[in-house]
């Protein structure tokens, strides 16, 4: 089985402190299969929280799932969770998804798409904006990217099932990203995800500064 990420999005309750959370992502770290865990709030909204987690496998974490430890787990974290948290395995390319570990600021650009849509199409439009903002040598850009989509079709957008295509781009702050999206530049490279890409029915973006555990 093919290594996997792992994309947790939870909402906190307001006002919850989040240090006792990342004490309980240990018990995760300790499973087996898993490689890494990776935290982080949103840099506009602490009460939206991501998680980035590497397994060996989908079957690995799976496998936790079923084990005492994940209903420890879980009981530890359900005081500060405000409704269930959205979860995708995403096969990202490259693996392991150094971009997370190594950009102080991650730009986390989800795509959602119909589930039949051209998969190796769509694939091949985000990998090529991706690289190319990633190469392009824009002020604060980290020159790491990472593309997958997730194995589920049937995440939930506005009312449709979808298929989610994401695409992780690395800056050394959210003010760099900021300025890059102001330039000529910029936008001729992301222009090919509306010539390039069809059967999309929306996207979100935001900005996480990810720990590890």
């Amino acid at each position: 089985m093919a290594p996997i990420t792992e994309f947790v999005q939870a909402t906190l309750k307001p006002g919850v402190p989040q240090e006792p959370l990342y004490k309980a992502f240990e018990k995760v770290k300790a499973a087996t299969g898993n490689q890494v865990v990776r935290a982080s709030p949103l840099h506009d909204n602490p009460e939206q929280f991501r998680l980035f987690i590497d397994w060996d496998s989908i079957d690995a974490h799976l496998a936790f799932r079923a084990t005492d430890s994940y209903k420890d787990f879980m009981a530890e974290i359900a005081p500060y969770a405000a409704a269930p948290a959205v979860v995708v395995h995403l096969d990202l390319t490259p693996f392991p998804p150094a971009v997370l570990d190594k950009s102080p600021v991650t730009e986390v650009f989800q795509m959602y798409f119909d589930a039949g849509a051209d998969e190796a199409k769509n694939l091949a439009a985000a990998k090529k904006v991706a690289s190319e903002l990633a190469a392009a040598g824009f002020a604060g850009a980290t020159g790491l990217s990472a593309v997958g989509w997730s194995v589920e079709k049937d995440v939930e957008y506005k009312g449709e099932k979808t298929r989610v295509l994401a695409a992780l781009v690395g800056w050394e702050s959210v003010e760099a990203h900021h300025a890059a999206l102001e330039t000529d530049a910029f936008k001729k490279i992301t222009s090919y995800f509306q010539t390039g890409t069809d059967g999309v029915k929306g996207f979100d973006m935001s900005y996480v500064s990810l720990k590890a555990i």
